[in-house]
């Protein structure tokens, strides 16, 4: 990961498997039959955590790639 854009890209990448997995999850929500309240039980939590990690500390890294070009 030594360029910007290789950082960009993992970035783009794992926003998207995030994306994916909560799409899938509300996906399952919705395919249940509730009357009334629906409780959406996270399935992909810790998966879920791991990925918004990982994109908060690639933006870290480009905020401070950034900072140090100026």
């Amino acid at each position: 990961m030594s360029n910007r854009f290789e950082i960009q890209q993992e970035l783009t990448d794992t926003q998207s498997d995030l994306n994916h997995l909560c799409q899938q999850e509300a996906r399952q929500a919705r395919l249940q039959k509730h009357a009334g309240t629906v409780t959406i039980e996270p399935r992909y939590g810790k998966e879920m955590n791991a990925l918004r990690e990982k994109c908060s500390q690639l933006r870290m890294i480009l905020d401070a790639m950034e900072a140090s070009e100026d």
